[in-house]
């Protein structure tokens, strides 16, 4: 036995004119929605694989600037010096700022 039809044109008629509804249509088979979510899982997996890698580049080229920085402040020129602070300081104020955004979180 086929299930009841119901006439769309129905619910927009004059007396149901304050009523909202919400009509969804799901096709998904349980075996669709499972390799979805599977698949849904590996790629977050990688997303967040991909940004630990490229945190911990970003953090190892700082750190090379900054070491690069501090050899010039020790051993360079008053000129050399003026820009080697500069850079040190911004990565110094771009660390605190990082660290205190992450407890907005």
């Amino acid at each position: 036995m086929s299930e009841p039809q119901l006439n769309l044109n129905q619910l927009t008629g004059q007396g149901l004119s304050n009523h909202k509804y919400d009509i969804r249509a799901n096709n998904e088979t349980p075996e669709d929605a499972e390799a979805r979510r599977a698949q849904e899982a590996k790629d977050a997996d990688l997303r967040r694989r991909i940004e630990f890698i490229l945190f911990l580049a970003a953090l190892l080229f700082v750190f090379i600037v900054f070491l690069s920085c501090m050899f010039v402040f020790w051993n360079g020129g008053s000129d050399d010096k003026k820009w080697a602070a500069g850079i040190v300081s911004a990565i110094a104020s771009g660390l605190v700022g990082y660290l205190v955004g992450q407890g907005k979180k």
